[in-house]
């Protein structure tokens, strides 16, 4: 009974390693909504810092003037789960059609 009952916990452990290890579907579709704005960003002629939602997901976008060069833009954006947790980030360096 001992044994059953050791092998059991190490089952128990690996399985929850494994499953806080994996990707979950939430992050993928945080990562692809993130890709999709990225792609609206990049078209805009003028993009701002907002926050807004998504589907089920909060998107905080962040845009500022890159520190080195004047005609490119730092965007950084960042999703978050109905509790308020991190699921996706992604930043990028875009031109400035402004300038």
């Amino acid at each position: 009974m001992i044994i059953i009952l050791l092998v059991f916990t190490i089952a128990m452990m690996i399985s929850a390693n494994v499953m806080r290890s994996s990707l979950s579907v939430k992050k993928v579709a945080a990562q692809a909504v993130l890709h999709e704005i990225l792609i609206k960003v990049e078209q805009v002629k003028e993009p701002a810092s907002q926050i807004y939602t998504v589907d089920e997901f909060r998107i905080e976008q962040e845009i500022k003037p890159d520190a080195n060069f004047q005609n490119l833009l730092d965007v950084h954006l960042t999703a978050y789960d109905t509790n308020q947790e991190k699921l996706a980030e992604l930043q990028k360096i875009i031109i400035n059609k402004n300038e």
